[in-house]
């Protein structure tokens, strides 16, 4: 089965969900969709990462980067469980709506030691997290086409982990300019 970033994303943009949820417990739709914010009609995915980003932003605590570990493993945690949950129930493989491991690949791309809570960085953090998201590249790309929370978690975890990189490349690129 081979896979194509870009169909995926197209087939998103504008996801109207192929599935009855009226079985899947509630909890485990809120921690999935983050709030319920998963089931937005319009780019789902780039609704998540944008909370995911805001909520850093927004929160000083989220700044600091061991309580960003702790929190990005919590949800790691949490997302596994409710996507394990949301994919039995529907039968589904990475619903759309599952926007959790969003949050978690945007908070990856924004560790950083030396742009903390940087606005420039931010930004980038999220435009190459959400590029290196559709794209998949290995080995983000391995747990593409697996079943399970965790498959679904660690692909956005690696998309986050070279959106990082390149944020950081971008950052220091800016302020050595400016």
């Amino acid at each position: 089965m081979s896979f194509d970033p870009i169909a995926k994303a197209k087939s998103r943009l504008w996801a109207i969900p192929n599935s009855s949820f009226k079985h899947v417990p509630w909890w485990a739709l809120a921690i999935g969709t983050v709030g319920f914010s998963g089931f937005s009609p319009v780019a789902s995915g780039t609704v998540g990462s944008a909370i995911g980003a805001t909520l850093y932003y927004i929160i000083p605590a989220l700044q600091n980067n061991w309580i960003l570990l702790a929190a990005s493993i919590i949800i790691l945690v949490l997302g596994t469980i409710a996507t394990d949950v949301i994919e039995l129930k529907t039968g589904e493989n990475d619903p759309g709506i599952v926007v959790i491991d969003e949050v978690l690949g945007q908070w990856v791309s924004l560790f950083s030691l030396w742009y903390i809570g940087d606005p420039i960085f931010i930004i980038s953090a999220f435009f190459f997290f959400r590029l290196f998201d559709i794209l998949k590249l290995y080995p983000a790309s391995i747990y593409e086409n697996r079943h399970g929370g965790s498959s679904v978690m660690l692909d956005d975890a690696a998309a986050g982990v070279y959106a990082n990189f390149c944020a950081h490349v971008v950052t220091w690129g800016i302020k050595s300019i400016l």
